[in-house]
């Protein structure tokens, strides 16, 4: 059987093809129609994006320079989505919202209401994020465009999605990591030889690049492993751009070039399991991982009914806990029942710790930097050690939001200290762009609006754990994302085409990916059809306009 095993998968191999380094060879016809307006996203997985930068000063990375930081706008200071986790932040920019509003909070999430567990890291799951969206795509929105997407699993509404998942599973499995990266980019010819057929060019690419991301969790994202894997991102870039310059496109293409997180570093030695801590230090019945896959609603409950904590670690540096503190599931906890968590369950784990609380406990722990809990709905607490403190929401008669961060004790955040957010603690309520503007080179950059943002959804735990930097909830790694630290939360956004200033602009968000290619495209009036966005659009000034 083994000898008929090494066979099939030698087959597999060959059968597989290597992608080729060469140029791609692409040649459009005066058949095929281009659409004046359009726009290609190039999603790269995982992206630090201070090394970015460096690699680009020293010289490394010639085509992102070339063709799209030489070219166009680079904002100083992007975030990602909280959490910091891809498809969490694929969704963001496909909707324009956040997490707690399109309700995919992670690679994983747990639903109180229905006794939901899901888990897209499986080959056989990856793609149920579509049916679990509750937001209208960019793709369901430009129905009558061309839209394409390769090898992205949330393309619910995509004209064309290209998986390559044949042959990139076969080269993750024999670790040619370069060539799934390389096939990404060797698409371009399938799009091509598909736009000679239907005579039309697509009007939006998105195009995801992931093999970054895995180098950086393997072998960490300080390692020369991970800039080889960043150098061949910059190659594919090159072959992409150089094929549209080619065939006449790139001059009036608008290319965004970004990521769904950073990537933090975390020794070996540096790794704590919260679902350890919770079944052997504190002896609580935890659920961790996905169960009953194929089951009804009500054996997912009945399952649940041994069980007080369900743990999502949808991110390798970040953990969800739902508690069940009451005799059902469904049962919404109070931010007074999950503070006395411990205490009425069971008395006896509580007298043993000192008398001291769930909240507290996991502040104690040098891998934990922040817990957050919701108190309801407008008010989320902040805990770290020896601090605490509330972040507040206020929705206007106008329906426009506004934040305030009030220090309860030691001030967990540090935004007291911080030279552009010391005026802002304790006073008045600010609007998002505000805290963004303000805390955006901070340890927690955009914290105050995305943090009480993320706690609308049902499927929010009532307690978050982020990991503190050089820390990993998972100890196979050499390095994660997931935490709302500054390393896990800032990412490359870099804009080039028709009209877009040379130069920087100081921030960005991965939700305003979706209303700017919108803008883009000349379709900005689609939005008055799905109701408001949590993004905007940023080509009035990328270009300058504003």
């Amino acid at each position: 059987m083994e000898m008929k095993r090494i066979f099939l998968l030698a087959a597999l191999w060959m059968m597989s093809g290597c992608a080729h380094p060469g140029d791609l060879k692409i040649q459009l016809d005066d058949q095929v129609r281009v659409p004046q307006r359009r726009v290609l996203v190039f999603w790269v997985d995982g992206v630090r994006d201070d090394l970015m930068k460096e690699m680009i000063c020293a010289g490394q990375l010639p085509n992102i320079q070339k063709y799209l930081y030489n070219r166009g706008c680079h904002a100083d200071n992007a975030v990602c989505c909280f959490p910091s986790i891809t498809y969490a932040s694929m969704a963001t920019a496909n909707t324009g919202l956040y997490p707690g509003h399109h309700q995919i909070m992670g690679n994983k999430w747990f639903d109180r209401n229905s006794g939901k567990y899901q888990n897209y890291m499986l080959a056989r799951t990856y793609l149920q994020v579509d049916h679990d969206l509750r937001a209208p795509t960019i793709y369901e929105i430009l129905g009558d465009k061309y839209t394409v997407t390769i090898q992205a699993p949330n393309r619910r509404g995509a004209t064309r999605p290209y998986d390559n998942w044949m042959s990139s599973g076969i080269d993750w499995f024999f670790d040619r990591y370069s060539d799934v990266d390389k096939l990404v980019a060797q698409r371009f010819e399938e799009v091509a030889a598909c736009s000679a057929v239907t005579g039309r060019w697509p009007d939006y690419i998105f195009a995801y690049f992931p093999t970054l991301d895995h180098i950086g969790h393997e072998d960490g994202a300080n390692s020369a492993a991970y800039q080889n894997a960043m150098i061949n991102v910059d190659d594919q870039v090159g072959r992409i751009c150089r094929a549209l310059e080619h065939n006449g496109l790139l001059k009036d293409y608008y290319l965004i070039f970004t990521s769904d997180h950073g990537h933090v570093y975390a020794e070996k030695k540096n790794y704590w399991l919260p679902e350890d801590f919770l079944r052997k230090d504190l002896k609580l019945p935890v659920v961790d991982q996905m169960f009953l896959e194929n089951k009804e609603p009500g054996a997912w409950h009945e399952y649940l009914k041994k069980y007080r904590v369900v743990m999502v670690d949808g991110g390798p540096r970040q953990a969800q806990l739902h508690l069940r503190c009451g005799d059902h599931w469904h049962d919404q906890p109070s931010f007074e029942q999950v503070s006395h968590f411990l205490e009425k369950y069971d008395s006896g784990v509580y007298e043993q710790h000192g008398r001291k609380e769930l909240i507290e406990l996991l502040t104690q722990v040098p891998a934990v930097r922040i817990v957050t809990a919701k108190v309801d709905e407008n008010n989320v607490r902040v805990f770290t050690a020896d601090g605490q403190g509330q972040v507040t929401r206020k929705i206007n008669p106008d329906g426009t939001k506004v934040y305030r961060y009030k220090n309860l004790r030691n001030d967990p955040l540090g935004y007291g200290k911080f030279p552009f957010t010391v005026g802002m603690v304790n006073k008045d309520f600010y609007d998002s762009e505000t805290w963004l503007n303000a805390s955006c080179t901070s340890e927690f950059p955009d914290f105050v609006p995305q943090v009480i943002e993320f706690y609308d959804s049902p499927r929010a735990g009532q307690i978050g754990l982020f990991a503190a930097k050089g820390w990993d909830f998972d100890k196979k790694a050499l390095g994660g994302h997931g935490s709302i630290i500054r390393d896990d939360m800032v990412v490359p956004f870099v804009v080039a085409g028709p009209g877009i200033a040379q130069g920087s602009i100081k921030t960005a968000r991965l939700v305003d990916v979706m209303p700017t290619v919108l803008d883009m495209l000349g379709c900005t009036d689609r939005l008055k059809t799905i109701g408001p966005l949590d993004g905007k659009t940023l080509l009035p000034v990328l270009t300058g306009r504003k």
